[in-house]
């Protein structure tokens, strides 16, 4: 029946995988080949049919039609332009993506017990609390909030809005974003049951928060005397308070992802004011072009305040992905699958998966996922 068979990644990005994608179970070790987009992905009545109902019509159709007339034009090095109105509709789409798969159900439980700190960060926001409600009803109740909020900026404003809803939206709107694309490199891009994955600074500390950006802005902001640099500064340190990652990446494709950046890479902009860090780059990612940021519009101000209008217009380069970074990006996905993997082609992600098992046989580390079963049934 129609609104039970429930897609957590939609379809339309499912068929720019192919009509048929390869699925890879990784906790069972099968693998499906030629499976049709109809039936991966997806689970019967996930969703209430009404919940189902407004994510089709309130966020993923207007979403489609950005998707097919602008996110998936061009080739590497062509532009996309996007209005602030169109950014805004991709920030709420993203952030669906990000808590609507069904591995979210169970995070959003752990998510729940960090509320006292959310609460230190945001601290003019109070959540409504609900007597009883399930870590399911929580984690419905989020994409409810995220469907019927009009951006991401007023999401605190939804009278059912949690903390980790506002985490989310935080980093969003604190990042920008960048378009990857691995057509001719001989890599595809896979996709993964989370939706999205993240790269985290390497670290030798123990604690689990990323250092070098946060580490590299106090000293920047600590010798600044401008006190409009030093407030730019103070911003982007802001941001690492929650935005620990590098930065997110959602596939759209095969050959193209969408990528919301940490803002401290802003900082390499050659068009930026602010000091250039000099001696580190926090990523793994050889080609630091991948992290430029996009083009803004100048804005006028009236009475200090910048004034933005909806028809702001903001140019991307669609930049090219080498295959070293093509295979870098997908042993970040592979390492973070709950369930299921999917693939067009295995000559085209052959080589991610092995430079995956080779990686951790050489710092003789067993990997949090082991892939090994998929390379011999894949040949």
């Amino acid at each position: 029946m129609a609104y039970e068979n429930n897609h957590y990644i939609p379809r339309f990005i499912l068929r720019q995988f192919g009509e048929y994608l390869n699925v890879y179970n990784v906790k069972d070790g099968s693998l499906c080949i030629g499976e049709r987009t109809d039936h991966i992905f997806a689970e019967r009545k996930i969703y209430p049919s009404d919940l189902e109902k407004d994510i089709g019509y309130k966020l993923e159709s207007p979403f489609a039609k950005l998707f097919h007339n602008k996110l998936m034009s061009g080739k590497p090095g062509d532009k996309i332009v996007l209005t602030r109105k169109e950014i805004l509709l991709m920030k709420r789409f993203y952030l669906l993506e990000t808590i609507r798969v069904t591995s979210m159900a169970e995070i959003t439980k752990k998510e729940k017990a960090l509320s006292g700190f959310y609460s230190s960060l945001f601290s003019d926001f109070n959540e409504k609390l609900i007597p009883d409600e399930t870590t399911t009803d929580r984690w419905l109740r989020n994409i409810r909030v995220v469907i019927e909020s009009e951006d991401l900026i007023q999401i605190s404003k939804h009278p059912l809005c949690t903390y980790e809803v506002l985490k989310w939206s935080f980093i969003l709107n604190s990042g920008y974003f960048a378009f990857w694309d691995c057509a001719g490199s001989g890599v595809d891009f896979l996709i993964s049951d989370i939706g999205m994955t993240s790269e985290v600074e390497p670290s030798m500390l123990t604690d689990g928060y990323e250092h070098t950006k946060k580490d590299y802005l106090y000293k920047l902001f600590e010798r600044e005397t401008n006190i409009f640099k030093k407030d730019a500064y103070q911003r982007l340190l802001s941001a690492q308070s929650l935005f620990y990652e590098n930065f997110y990446m959602y596939p759209l494709s095969k050959n193209r992802m969408i990528v919301t950046v940490n803002p401290f890479f802003s900082l390499y902009d050659r068009k930026t004011k602010l000091t250039k860090p000099i001696g580190i780059w926090p990523t793994q990612i050889s080609d630091k072009r991948l992290l430029e940021k996009n083009e803004s519009p100048k804005l006028v101000t009236i009475m200090g305040k910048p004034l933005c209008k909806d028809d702001d217009e903001f140019s991307y380069t669609i930049q090219r992905v080498k295959p070293e970074d093509a295979e870098y990006i997908n042993m970040l996905m592979l390492n973070r699958i709950d369930t299921y993997m999917g693939y067009s082609d295995w000559k085209h992600i052959e080589s991610s998966v092995k430079r995956y098992i080779d990686f951790h046989n050489k710092i003789k580390m067993k990997p949090p996922i082991d892939y090994k079963s998929l390379t011999e049934k894949a040949r």
